[in-house]
């Protein structure tokens, strides 16, 4: 014996939509929670020297592209050749004794963080889900 069931389409529709939209929020939530800590951490760890390398670390959220994720960078140049100090000490490892602070600045806070970042957008989506009815 063969069955049918019917249901409102229109229903499930909305729903689909809200779950797109509360999943997008969620996720550019828990991004934006990584890129400030991940920020913040890169400026502790960075050497200072005249503060200009930490001032000089800078974040952003992206949606577009290969897919969403944060981009973190820092470029601080010194003197009139616009010598690159951010690439020098962080992919030459370079300084020696004489830095004061993680070479690897930007990518130590993100070596460590990982697990704990992921979780971080695991919730922010779930929370956003929740609030949209699932």
């Amino acid at each position: 014996m063969a069955g049918e069931i019917y249901f409102n389409s229109d229903i499930m529709s909305q729903a689909m939509a809200r779950s797109v939209d509360a999943t997008a929020r969620g996720l550019r939530n828990g991004l934006t929670d990584v890129k400030n800590d991940w920020k913040a951490e890169s400026v502790d760890a960075a050497p200072i020297d005249t503060s200009n390398l930490r001032q000089q670390i800078t974040a952003e959220v992206f949606t577009e592209g290969s897919g969403p994720g944060v981009e973190i960078s820092a470029n601080a140049t010194r003197g009139s050749r616009r010598f690159n100090y951010a690439f020098y000490i962080h992919e030459e490892d370079a300084g020696g004794a004489n830095v004061n602070g993680e070479k690897k600045f930007l990518d130590r806070p993100a070596q460590q963080n990982q697990e704990k970042w992921a979780r971080w957008i695991e919730e922010e989506v779930g929370s956003e889900l929740r609030r949209a009815g699932w």
